[in-house]
């Protein structure tokens, strides 16, 4: 369904990543200086992974006062239940919220190659919240005009179809991902939006640097953490004492079947065989194993920009310094200017 909405084909080529190309340049610029130099930096770049579990730091502060130490015996039915929502035919997508009904509209005509700011405009106009998102956008400091925009139309000429595009997907993406139902993810849903816009955000990056297709980097980035949303509003319908066991044993399992559910979602919804794959790819190479060398193209953009994304956070609130050897931001000189300007997206959010 979302393939058709989007105008995406399995085998599009990287136009999408090619024509956004001086968006994404003027972001890094920004945010820490050219990413220049790639050729010949690509190989410690290509080897960036942090010297530490992420996720094992990462999700206890995601969970907060709803983290708590638990015997075997009560974490094995959560796993069991989430297991059993992982094995169902539709992978628990009846859990999270269809696409809002303006978009459609809007996707369908930013397939049409020919298609007119004018008639782009129209379809925005339609939703006040997406006319908000798009003033914002054209307004941060990713363009830095020096002038406010306030007109609609100029807005869109700013952007650019493929600029419209993330922006769309983004869009349909905030309400599957920012759910405000059940204890539990009313608490995490908020932060995981958060990580996944960050996410997105440096997979379109590492993509444009990498000569990949960059939006179909953003869409993974904002797809795989559905599953994970889903994997919470399961243990809200089968935790007892409304608390998320925090053993290692526990972590790596749940985060393996949320993995396997955004696998799935995304091939329940038709997306790119390109999405999906990299999607595939995190199911078994966690960021806690060696594996991760393994990964390869859109499969390992998406492996370290998550690790970023959470990165990012977890610096944001002192709970990792930026400076900390174990990062390896030595050797991976792009991979850190592709943290800063995730740095310059919180700013951005926290002016908006």
């Amino acid at each position: 369904m979302l393939k058709r909405l989007f105008g995406l084909a399995a085998d599009s080529g990287s136009a999408a990543g090619n024509d956004h190309a001086q968006h994404a340049g003027s972001l890094t610029t920004g945010a820490a200086g050219k990413m220049d130099g790639l050729a010949e930096e690509a190989p410690n770049d290509l080897n960036w992974k942090p010297a530490f579990d992420v996720d094992a730091r990462f999700f206890p502060w995601l969970l907060g006062d709803y983290g708590k130490s638990f015997g075997h015996d009560l974490e094995k039915p959560l796993l069991m239940a989430l297991e059993k929502v992982c094995r169902s035919e539709f992978a628990g997508s009846s859990l999270i919220p269809r696409v809002p009904s303006v978009l459609p509209q809007l996707l369908k005509s930013l397939r049409n190659e020919n298609v007119s700011g004018d008639e782009l405009a129209r379809h925005i106009a339609k939703d006040v919240s997406l006319v908000a998102e798009l003033i914002a956008e054209v307004n941060s400091s990713y363009y830095s005009t020096g002038d406010k925009i306030s007109s609609l139309d100029n807005a869109v000429r700013l952007l650019g179809i493929n600029g419209l595009r993330m922006l769309v997907a983004r869009s349909a993406f905030r309400p599957l991902i920012q759910l405000q139902s059940g204890h539990l993810t009313k608490q995490v849903a908020p932060v995981i939006w958060q990580q996944s816009e960050y996410c997105a955000l440096a997979c379109r990056l590492l993509a444009q640097e990498r000569g990949l297709d960059s939006f179909h980097a953003y869409l993974a980035g904002l797809l795989q953490n559905v599953g994970l949303i889903i994997a919470f509003r399961t243990m809200d319908q089968s935790m007892q004492y409304q608390r998320m066991p925090l053993s290692t044993e526990f972590r790596l399992s749940f985060l393996h079947m949320a993995q396997s559910l955004s696998f799935r979602v995304a091939q329940q919804w038709d997306f790119p065989d390109t999405v999906t794959a990299a999607l595939q790819a995190q199911i078994n190479s966690d960021s806690s194993t060696p594996s991760q060398q393994k990964l390869q193209d859109l499969g390992l953009v998406v492996r370290q920009a998550s690790e970023l994304s959470k990165l990012r956070l977890l610096v944001n609130d002192d709970i990792v310094s930026q400076q900390d050897k174990e990062l390896q931001w030595a050797a991976a000189s792009n991979i850190q200017s592709c943290f800063a300007a995730l740095q310059l997206q919180q700013r951005d959010n926290q002016s908006a």
